[in-house]
C-alpha cells in the first residue's frame, strides 16, 4: 500500500516543497503525492509532475498519512480545525507556518494526532533546501519520525531542533534566501553598471555564489581565511573588501537576522 504525502496550501513554500518532492519521487519508491489549494491554478504545474489534485482538505486527509499544511500563520488555526474531524491517530500534521507553536497546533487538531513543525526555505524547490524539524510531540512514533526526516532529506539538509530554537532558525535560514538574493542583485547591478548585459551578470553571479557556497561547505578553513586568500596585497580585491568593511556589511547582516528574530518572537505572542 502506498504511503501518501498530502499538502494543503500550494503557495510559494508549499508549492516549493510539493514540486521538490514530486521531482524526487523515484528516490523513495512506494510513496504517493496529493495536494489541495483553494487557488486551483496553483495545482496545475504540480499535476504535471504527477501530484494528485484533491478537491478539499478532507480528501487529502482521506488519502494521506502525512499532511504538510503550508498556509499563512493567521490561517493555520481555521484550516486545522476544519480538517480535524477528518483526522485519526495515524495521521501526522506537518506545519510550515512560522510563529505557530506546537501547543497551538495540537489544540487546533484537538490532540487527535501528532504534530510536527518544519521550517523550510525556498531552495527546497531545487533540492537544496535547509529544513528545521521539531519532533517534540511525545505521541510521534519512531517510524513517523524516520519517514518525515527521510522525506525532507530528499530535498536538502535536515536539522532536528527543539522548539525553543525555531524562531532563531527561521530568522537565519528560513529568511536566509531573501538576504542572499539581495546580495546577488547588488552584484548583478554592479555587473550591468560595468557594461555586462543583465543576463550575463545574472549567470555569472549565480555561478559565483554556487561555487563559493560549495567551497564554504567543503573547505575546513575559516571563512575569513577563504576571503583573505582572494585578496592580493595592494590589489583590486582588497580595495573592494575594504569598502564592504567600511560599510559594515557583516554587521548589517547580523542586524537583519536579529530584526527577523525579534519579529518572529512578536508573532509567537
Amino acid at each position: 500500500m502506498k504511503k501518501q504525502i498530502g499538502c494543503i496550501g500550494c503557495g510559494n513554500m508549499g508549492g516549493a516543497i510539493r514540486a521538490g518532492l514530486a521531482r524526487r519521487e523515484a528516490l523513495w519508491e512506494g510513496w504517493g503525492l496529493a495536494a489541495f489549494s483553494r487557488t486551483a491554478a496553483r495545482l496545475a504545474p504540480l499535476t504535471e509532475l504527477g501530484v494528485v489534485a484533491c478537491s478539499s482538505g478532507a480528501e487529502v486527509a482521506a488519502q494521506s498519512r502525512y499532511i504538510v499544511v503550508a498556509v499563512k500563520p493567521y490561517q493555520m488555526d481555521a484550516v486545522l480545525r476544519e480538517l480535524a474531524p477528518h483526522l485519526t491517530a495515524d495521521h501526522v500534521i506537518i506545519s510550515v507556518a512560522a510563529g505557530v507553536g506546537m501547543a497551538a497546533l495540537r489544540e487546533s487538531v484537538g490532540r487527535v494526532c501528532p504534530v510536527v513543525r518544519c521550517m523550510p526555505n525556498t531552495p527546497a524547490k531545487v533540492g537544496k533546501g535547509v529544513f528545521g524539524l521539531c519532533f517534540d510531540d511525545p505521541s510521534l512514533t519512531d517510524e513517523a519520525r524516520r519517514d518525515i526526516h527521510a522525506l525532507f532529506a530528499a530535498l536538502g539538509v535536515c536539522v532536528e531542533l527543539p522548539e525553543t530554537r525555531f524562531t532563531a532558525f527561521s530568522a537565519l535560514i528560513g529568511a536566509g534566501p531573501a538576504y542572499v538574493f539581495a546580495m546577488m542583485q547588488g552584484l548583478v547591478q554592479a555587473g550591468a553598471t560595468l557594461g555586462f548585459t543583465w543576463a550575463q551578470s545574472r549567470e555569472m553571479v549565480a555561478a559565483l555564489f554556487e561555487g563559493s557556497a560549495l567551497m564554504a561547505a567543503r573547505e575546513a578553513s575559516p571563512l575569513m581565511q577563504l576571503r583573505d586568500d582572494v585578496c592580493s596585497p595592494g590589489g583590486l580585491t582588497i580595495a573592494g573588501v575594504n569598502a564592504l568593511d567600511r560599510a559594515g556589511l557583516a554587521g548589517l547582516l547580523v542586524d537583519a537576522v536579529l530584526a527577523a528574530d525579534a519579529r518572529g518572537r512578536e508573532m509567537e505572542q
